[in-house]
């Protein structure tokens, strides 16, 4: 009898549901059940994309025409601006020769106009070349200058009826249709394409020269093995600058000014850093990478450390003012020019910062291609970053490593202190320091500094290597 009475209210609320499921299927729009939410959701589309290379397409020059007889002959009027609003472009249509009065600004940006008398769409930054014609490579339509950065140049396509637009849009289900009526720009639909305005060269400059010494060691008061101390106690015992100049007079009986240590540091940077850059390192195809704050001045700054996750070296460290698209580029650089030659199956991880999606492209244009892995968030929310979470944490250890050496500096005076220490601490960890996964050896071993007992000869060792790499290199 149970049974039968919970079976007979099990029919009556499936009756229920049904008739509710009809009475509400009139309100909704056919639009709206092609895009039913059947499709998976843990590919989601994010804010930065690369696409595929754009199509060069060489500068035309067209047939000229008269401006004054297509007005005769069409009966064509000035434009009327809405609100009284003119354009900010001065000039000419390029091919007929028509007044600003006769230009519609089709981006709304003083980037690309059509002209209303022969209906010729031109673009500022084609006139500007006279070279090339950057087109979409899926429906040939022509690019737009969309964004001016400092570094690279946005270009996109803004044809509504592109098959690559209407491809992401298709596949976008309900409730990210939604979101993309309210707020069009939280998602990527249209081709993108970027150039740069990077020079190489200007990158190779810059990584070589961005720390100086402000003394000449060799001419330096204190001796040798007084240095070697004042590197021990500042950069492997992670003490400050005045108390390492007190420990060398109450342990030591040296009187020494924490300027001095200072001074002594920076100048040691600057001979140790080509032996940093330029020694023959034989790294693997894993490299981690991220960024960690450090305080400059009252003012966050970013470090950025890439990070080799099977030999534990020290690839790439700088300290930028800003979390750049550039700063990215330059660190990735630092870490690509340690290798004689690529590795085929040469792997960066990363996290979702689109920064590091700029710099994979630019180095991929400039013939350094790599493969780049990003691990987003803090949580194994889809199945890339489940799979690679180990070497996000790995970038994170070593944040934390330099934290503990840092942190007693309660924070620094200069960018340029900054990048100092890093030389510093990267010197120390990659030649100095042993490392637990190595079963306690250093990630690169050098003879002729480990054989040297005391810490103190170990630097001193690593000086005089410097003075020779600089005579190599400079």
């Amino acid at each position: 009898m149970i049974i039968s009475i919970i079976i007979k209210i099990l029919n009556t609320l499936n009756k229920f549901v049904w008739k509710l499921t009809i009475f509400l299927a009139k309100f909704i729009k056919i639009e709206e059940l092609k895009h039913i939410d059947s499709k998976p959701n843990d590919i989601r589309y994010r804010q930065f994309k690369v696409d595929e290379p754009a199509l060069f397409e060489p500068f035309k020059q067209l047939d000229k025409l008269d401006y004054k007889q297509l007005i005769e002959d069409n009966n064509i009027k000035p434009i009327k601006r809405h609100n009284g609003k003119g354009i900010s472009f001065n000039g000419c249509c390029p091919r007929c020769n028509a007044p600003k009065d006769y230009l519609y600004d089709n981006s709304g940006k003083g980037i690309q106009f059509q002209c209303k008398a022969c209906s010729h769409l031109f673009n500022l930054s084609v006139l500007n070349k006279n070279d090339i014609t950057l087109r979409c490579p899926h429906c040939h339509f022509a690019l737009i200058l969309y964004h001016q950065r400092d570094d690279f140049n946005v270009y996109k396509c803004c044809n509504m009826k592109c098959s690559y637009y209407l491809k992401n849009k298709n596949s976008m289900n309900t409730k990210d249709l939604h979101k993309f009526k309210d707020n069009p720009t939280l998602f990527k639909l249209h081709y993108i394409y970027r150039t740069f305005n990077i020079d190489a060269p200007t990158l190779n400059k810059d990584f070589r020269d961005f720390v100086r010494t402000p003394i000449d060691i060799s001419k330096a008061y204190h001796s040798k093995h007084v240095i070697g101390l004042c590197l021990t106690y500042h950069v492997n015992y992670g003490l400050s600058y005045r108390a390492t100049a007190a420990i060398m007079h109450d342990i030591h009986l040296v009187s020494i000014s924490h300027q001095t240590v200072k001074n002594y540091c920076d100048a040691v940077a600057h001979i140790v850093h080509p032996v940093l850059e330029f020694y023959p390192y034989d790294l693997s195809e894993f490299i981690a990478g991220d960024e960690t704050y450090v305080r400059i001045m009252g003012k966050w700054h970013y470090n950025f450390f890439m990070f080799d996750t099977v030999k534990k070296i020290i690839t790439s460290y700088r300290c930028f003012e800003k979390r750049d698209a550039i700063s990215a580029i330059k660190t990735v650089y630092n870490t690509l020019a340690k290798y004689d030659n690529l590795p085929k199956n040469l792997t960066m991880f990363f996290d979702g910062n689109p920064i590091y999606n700029v710099a994979h492209q630019y180095w991929s244009h400039n013939g350094y291609p790599f493969d780049l892995i990003q691990i987003i968030g803090l949580k194994n929310r889809d199945p890339i970053s489940k799979k690679y979470r180990s070497y996000k944490q790995i970038s994170e250890r070593l944040n934390r490593t330099f934290k503990f050496y840092y942190k007693p500096t309660n924070g620094l005076g200069s960018i340029y202190d900054a990048n100092t220490y890093n030389i510093l601490f990267a010197t120390c960890f990659n030649f100095l320091r042993p490392h637990s996964a190595l079963d306690y050896k250093v990630p690169q071993y050098i003879e002729s500094v480990q054989k040297k007992g005391l810490m103190p000869s170990k630097w001193i060792e690593l000086i005089n290597l410097g003075f020779q790499y600089i005579n190599i290199y400079s």
